[in-house]
């Protein structure tokens, strides 16, 4: 799961990196810092239980959410768990049906990331038109 930017405005966006490209990617960077807050959030900390419809990281032992990585990058950030039966769990099984815990925190969260890039967007344009 992660997150990437729509090539909506793009040329406008090269514009804008070229007339201040520290602030374009001092701005990106804090989206991408807090909207991978907010869906590692959602991950760890509301856990899917059983017989319910969604949350976050299904809790048994704790293993599982504990195994979540996140990288972030210039322009992207990404969260995935490391344990080799995240998949199983996720998707499911023929004996066990799936828990679809990083769709539902994506879902989740959609508002809240619609949000910030709006306010990334108005960072730059408040900024940059000056």
């Amino acid at each position: 799961m992660g997150f990437e930017f729509d090539t909506e405005g793009l040329e406008e966006l090269r514009q804008a990196v070229a007339r201040n490209p520290q602030k374009v990617l001092d701005e990106v960077s804090k989206f991408l810092t807090r909207g991978g807050a907010v869906y590692k959030s959602t991950i760890l900390n509301n856990p899917w239980r059983l017989g319910m419809a969604g949350g976050g990281a299904p809790r048994a032992s704790g293993n599982l959410a504990g195994t979540h990585v996140t990288d972030q990058s210039t322009w992207e950030w990404r969260i995935k768990p490391t344990a080799g039966y995240a998949i199983f769990v996720h998707e499911g099984t023929r004996k066990m049906s799936s828990r679809p815990w990083l769709d539902y925190a994506q879902e989740q969260n959609r508002g809240e990331i619609e949000k910030l890039e709006t306010e990334l967007l108005d960072n730059l344009i408040n900024d940059l038109s000056e």
